[in-house]
């Protein structure tokens, strides 16, 4: 990973690695294999080991940030999709609002945020990679079984801490070929399905007097806070509202705070 911060000097760099770069502000111009192209805020550059990049002209400071991937990562998604020979990337960049740029972003915001799982991390790599390498998806008659499995394995193992190879090895499908299908034919990713059975294995925990704490330990969650943050954006209240309105959240919490006296305490007084 590597991060600049409102750049406002052109500079030529090597690629030593695949990146993928997204342009968080600013704008620039950069020059690649020939060509002049202008990367601004909200797009994705791309860029391939033994590549020079230029950028000839900076019309904003920008902010940038980028991950690296060593050529066998790349070349494994390329050949789970059906590519053979050398392998390269669809375009040197995409703009806002197309698939790949949406994709890259979401990864680069789960790759550095600290409650992000392992499984949302690498499905959104591999998705990604699956979104920019030249290479045309492979149907597969196994698909539906292989999500089938996904799901049910996902149902077993709601508290455990899952990676998508954990996953695709559950399923017997490549990891490049799970993502897509399970997105296809569920509308979630992978981790984004786990997030949604968590939520609602906590919805049924609390509203039967389950501490919020409890709960977020009891469905995987890593603390209380990662369950609020999820809980609220799907359901639309923070866990510890929704667990009042059943009359349990308030009611324990009033117990511990008001607790009985000891018989004679008033005498003794």
């Amino acid at each position: 990973m590597f991060r600049l911060e409102r750049a406002d000097q052109s500079k030529t760099t090597y690629a030593e690695r695949f990146a993928i770069v997204v342009v968080y502000e600013g704008a620039f111009d950069g020059w690649y294999r020939g060509e002049v192209r202008t990367h601004g805020a909200g797009s994705l550059k791309l860029k391939e080991p033994g590549e020079v990049h230029r950028d000839v002209h900076v019309h904003a400071p920008f902010t940038i940030q980028g991950a690296a991937f060593a050529p066998e990562v790349v070349a494994a998604a390329a050949e789970a999709m059906g590519m053979r020979g050398a392998v390269h990337f669809k375009a040197p960049g995409f703009e806002p609002g197309e698939r790949a740029t949406e994709l890259a972003f979401a990864m680069h915001d789960a790759l550095v945020r600290d409650d992000a799982t392992a499984i949302e991390r690498e499905t959104l790599v591999a998705e990604t990679l699956c979104e920019v390498v030249c290479a045309c998806p492979r149907s597969s008659s196994r698909a539906p079984l292989a999500v089938r499995r996904a799901r049910a394995f996902l149902h077993d193992a709601i508290a455990d801490k899952i990676s998508l190879d954990d996953l695709a090895d559950h399923a017997a499908f490549d990891k490049f070929h799970l993502v897509r299908a399970f997105r296809s034919e569920v509308g979630l990713p992978p981790y984004e399905y786990l997030t949604y059975l968590r939520v609602s294995r906590a919805r049924d925990l609390l509203g039967r007097g389950v501490r919020v704490a409890e709960a977020a330990q009891a469905v995987g969650f890593c603390d209380e806070s990662q369950l609020h943050r999820h809980f609220r954006r799907i359901v639309g209240v923070p866990p510890g509202v929704y667990a009042r309105s059943f009359g349990v959240g308030g009611a324990s919490e009033r117990s511990r705070q008001h607790r009985p006296r000891p018989a004679g305490a008033d005498r003794a007084s």
